[in-house]
């Protein structure tokens, strides 16, 4: 963060004492589908491959999950790789509503449907390691690909890619034993309550863009430093809630700060950017 212009850390005591005694969000198995392990397994590749961009669209990520749980639970045979392969944005509407950016959603699906055929299932997509899964998924899917430049250096934030490994593991279909290689999923709404619990700071300038809901460009540089910021914060509560005696791995204190988003009221806007990674 020696490097950044327009974000820096501030005080951390604030959070600190908001997640000391939170308890740790499980997964949710009423609101998101959950079934034989294979069926599961296609559910969270799929969902991950669409989990970003929900400002601006009523229900959000539940609206999502949910509308996709349905579709596993009825006759969309989404769970096959060769109606993924030939979705267009007219059919995932049916299924999840007018969210933002359909037709990149539905070809990024079109995307993993043609790797889950050449893997010969998506079972066939998971790896050993919460590593190795993120790393796949960022190589052989550009959607997942989510590595920004910042003065001449490469900055991976894989956050679809590590969610991925998470969620598989956090439904019970995948056991990897590197859960603490994973750092949390920088998006929308961690730093939006990482600012309001004053763990980040904005400059003068960022903060009215913000507050004024002006959009900021992917890969920009305020852009990655809200991300960075959001990383490197996550990080240090999670060293010091562990002096504390509460251990938790990178992605739990992610889980925790994202719950925790959702219920501040008034809060001031999260950034928003257009893009598939987040």
């Amino acid at each position: 963060m020696e490097r950044a212009v327009d974000v820096r850390l501030g005080r951390f005591e604030p959070t600190l004492e908001a997640l000391r005694e939170r308890p740790l969000p499980a997964w949710d198995r009423r609101r998101h589908f959950s079934a034989e392990p294979e069926r599961t397994r296609a559910y969270i590749f799929v969902l991950d491959t669409v989990n970003f961009c929900f400002w601006g669209a009523r229900g959000g990520y539940w609206r999502l999950a949910e509308g996709l749980r349905d579709a596993f639970n009825g006759d969309s045979r989404l769970w096959e790789p060769a109606v993924l392969e030939a979705l267009a944005p007219a059919q995932l509407r049916v299924h999840v509503g007018d969210l933002p950016l359909l037709p990149e959603r539905a070809a990024a699906l079109r995307e993993l449907g043609a790797l889950a055929r050449d893997q010969g299932s998506f079972d066939g997509l998971v790896q050993p390691t919460a590593a190795g899964q993120a790393r796949f998924l960022a190589d052989r899917l550009a959607s997942f690909r989510d590595v920004a430049g910042y003065g001449g250096l490469e900055v991976p934030f894989l956050k679809r890619a590590q969610i991925t490994a998470a969620d598989l593991n956090g439904a019970g279909v995948a056991g990897f034993p590197d859960l603490d290689s994973l750092t949390c999923f920088a998006d929308y709404k961690l730093p939006q309550a990482l600012r309001h619990l004053g763990a980040i700071e904005y400059s003068d300038r960022l903060a009215r863009r913000v507050d004024d809901w002006r959009e900021l460009e992917p890969g920009e540089p305020a852009e990655v430093e809200i991300r960075s910021a959001t990383v490197v914060a996550v990080e240090r509560l999670r060293s010091a809630l562990a002096e504390s005696g509460r251990e938790l791995r990178s992605f739990e204190v992610d889980w925790m700060l994202w719950d925790l988003a959702l219920g501040l009221y008034p809060v001031r806007p999260h950034h928003r950017v257009r893009t598939v990674f987040y």
